[in-house]
């Protein structure tokens, strides 16, 4: 028998693609992006990039997408 998970509700399975694109910065980068110095940098630099590529997906201004760490912070 074949079990079909449809509790996304409270957790859903990380797509491959997107674990591919996080796997350097849970791993070698890190740093914390609103930190000054260089090693957060990247991070910073990945995160608006990410900002970008969803404004321009979306046809909306980078300065529109605004992310949050949770559902509740989002409220």
């Amino acid at each position: 028998m074949q079990q079909v998970y449809l509790d996304n509700h409270s957790s859903t399975k990380l797509d491959a693609r997107v674990y591919e694109a996080m796997l350097p910065f849970l791993k070698d980068f890190y740093g914390n992006p609103q930190s000054l110095h260089s090693f957060g940098y990247k991070s910073y630099q990945a995160i608006e990039n990410a900002r970008n590529q969803l404004a321009q997906l979306i046809n909306a201004q980078s300065e529109e997408i605004i992310f949050t760490s949770c559902g509740s912070e989002a409220n």
